[in-house]
């Protein structure tokens, strides 16, 4: 099946586009709230974590391990973590399940380290989770504290995997990655072809006034990655740095917004008003792209286009252990996460829209019938496989510079809609 096998990108485009996290830290989700959240309640540093290092120690008896997501991620990985709970009995009893939104998962784990009683054993997130657990120094160091207890992530990683794994400073392990976008996605129906360059893309909305959206930065990750790729595609000053490097980034949003009637206040309402035909174009990400047309927002015959010269801002999930777990919670924590980066358990993720995984080796080729009728059919194989292989690939801004930059947008952006 060689149009499958191309689905992995080429990693020798891949950019590091910021400062490792050893020197300054990350950011591809609500990193802007969460981090506010944290700065305006004031971070409690020691108080509420476990400075000594524990040693994890086998279970005498099962466990209930709780998950708590902040990233959607059981939505598509459940039934890795569910073949976990049933393959070991003797570790686990039974999975219970939260979640929250992003900028409310440090709070629930700091609220549990406070009062002395931390249930969580598990913490799942996007590079906005973990940016908020660094600033509050929340979660365990899994590397190089507990290696001999992980995979040899040298082994499991490729490159462009071990660049969003670099962002976790060893509190997290990344248990699911894809370069995620920006696309621009439109019905041949209404438009013929999108635009290829962010002056056309300008362009076609002072033609085309109310007819184009992206939802906000900080609640999309489509908005997110828009934003974080365009000052590669203008030639900024330092796209790194949005508050002294994004001159020309700033000017275009504000003229952009000028043809924007309303910037919607989450993806899901952007793509439901997409496919409901109130918008002809927005930007959009390889997974949303996917499971929007297989669940019916969209229209099966969408389209979806690159830029003539494609930036994309990749992400990540992360798999985190709290400060103040048990031994014996560390323990099934790590034999988890050990399970999850198996290939035959990241091949499954293929069934739920992934093209690709946080294991190099669980190529399309492995992934169950399932998957591959998955890929086959909404997959698009006529496209992926060539724009995976397309541009420049970039990690995202680091929180600190995520919470300026959609502070700047809503400040010089969002609040000045359609003026």
């Amino acid at each position: 099946m060689p149009a499958l096998r191309a689905l992995r990108p080429r990693t020798r485009r891949y950019k590091v586009s910021r400062r490792g996290p050893g020197r300054g830290r990350l950011g591809l989700g609500a990193a802007a709230a969460a981090v506010l959240a944290l700065t305006a309640c004031g971070a409690p540093g020691a108080q509420n974590t476990q400075a000594e290092a524990i040693t994890p120690a086998r279970p005498s008896s099962p466990i209930t391990l709780t998950v708590l997501d902040g990233a959607g991620n059981v939505t598509v990985q459940r039934a890795i973590y569910d073949g976990f709970a049933a393959a070991h009995p003797e570790l686990v009893s039974s999975i219970n399940y939260q979640s929250a939104p992003a900028p409310d998962v440090a709070g629930k784990v700091r609220a549990q380290q406070i009062a002395g009683a931390v249930d969580i054993g598990v913490v799942i997130g996007g590079t906005d989770v973990l940016g908020a657990a660094q600033t509050e120094n929340l979660m365990l160091p899994l590397l190089p504290d507990h290696a001999a207890d992980l995979p040899d992530l040298a082994q499991v990683q490729d490159e462009d995997i071990a660049a969003m794994q670099e962002m976790a400073n060893g509190v997290g392990v990344v248990n699911r990655y894809g370069p995620a976008g920006p696309l621009l996605a439109h019905r041949p129906g209404q438009l013929a072809e999108a635009p290829s360059t962010p002056e056309d893309l300008l362009a076609w909305a002072r033609e085309h006034p109310g007819q184009f959206t992206y939802a906000q930065p900080p609640n999309s990750g489509p908005g997110r990655t828009l934003l974080m790729s365009l000052p590669y595609m203008l030639g900024d000053g330092n796209p790194s740095d949005p508050e002294n490097g994004w001159a020309k980034t700033w000017a275009y949003l504000q003229e952009l917004g000028r043809y924007v009637s309303s910037y919607p206040p989450s993806s899901t309402i952007m793509n439901q008003q997409f496919g409901s035909g109130q918008l002809q174009l927005i930007p959009t990400i390889v997974s949303m792209d996917i499971n929007n047309r297989k669940d019916g927002t969209w229209a099966p015959d969408t389209q979806v286009s690159l830029f003539a010269d494609q930036q994309w801002v990749s992400d990540a999930h992360y798999m985190m252990v709290p400060k103040g777990v048990s031994p014996e919670t560390l323990y099934v924590a790590l034999e988890l996460i050990k399970w999850t980066l198996q290939p035959e358990q990241q091949a499954m993720t293929y069934a739920t829209g992934a093209l690709t995984t946080a294991n190099k080796e669980a190529t399309p080729e492995r992934a169950p019938a399932d998957g591959r009728a998955m890929l086959q059919q909404w997959g698009r194989p006529d496209f992926y496989p060539q724009a995976l292989g397309t541009g420049a690939f970039h990690t995202p801004l680091t929180p600190e510079n995520q919470v300026k930059a959609f502070e700047i947008w809503q400040r010089e952006v969002g609040s000045r809609v359609g003026s």
